[in-house]
């Protein structure tokens, strides 16, 4: 994976996917974790974003998916188990080829990602559903719900 280590900081790569089924999107966290974020994960070196989460998405819901287009570029920096982090993480449009249970509010599926068990669930895509979750990085509403024509670059610092 693309991570850099620099005292008590640290620098990653992330690529993460937008995920929809009947106005609702796919989110997912780490069971210890209180935060959401969109599924994805660590760029590995001479792999591109797409390829990253074709790999992230079989190894997490064992669903194949199409990657579509690059949406947003976010420059995120976030303190997580008393470290700083400075994630730079490419959101692609996704389908998942093979679908996963569609429940509104329940934990639909749950896998471990080498020691870490995940838990995903479907989200209605709307302002006070996703506050609700305390979505990370936070300012991803305006970009889900306006389907920009251009990438949307944007710095998010929490």
């Amino acid at each position: 994976m693309i991570v850099m280590d620099a005292g008590p900081s640290r620098f990653q790569l992330r690529a993460a996917a937008l995920i929809r089924h009947n106005d609702h999107i796919l989110v997912h966290r780490a069971v210890m974790e209180l935060f959401w974020s969109l599924p994805g994960g660590r760029v590995e070196a001479q792999e591109s974003g797409a390829e990253t989460l074709e790999r992230e998405i079989r190894e997490e819901t064992g669903c194949t998916s199409r990657i579509g287009r690059l949406r947003f570029v976010i420059e995120n920096f976030f303190t997580l188990g008393g470290r700083q982090m400075h994630e730079v993480g490419f959101y692609y449009d996704a389908d998942l080829l093979t679908p996963l249970p569609f429940h509104e509010t329940d934990i639909v599926h749950r896998s471990h990602d080498g020691g870490t068990e995940l838990e995903f669930r479907w989200v209605r895509v709307e302002q006070a559903a996703l506050d609700q979750l305390d979505l990370k990085p936070l300012p991803l509403i305006p970009l889900i719900e306006n389907t920009p024509n251009t990438i949307a670059h944007l710095v998010y610092r929490d």
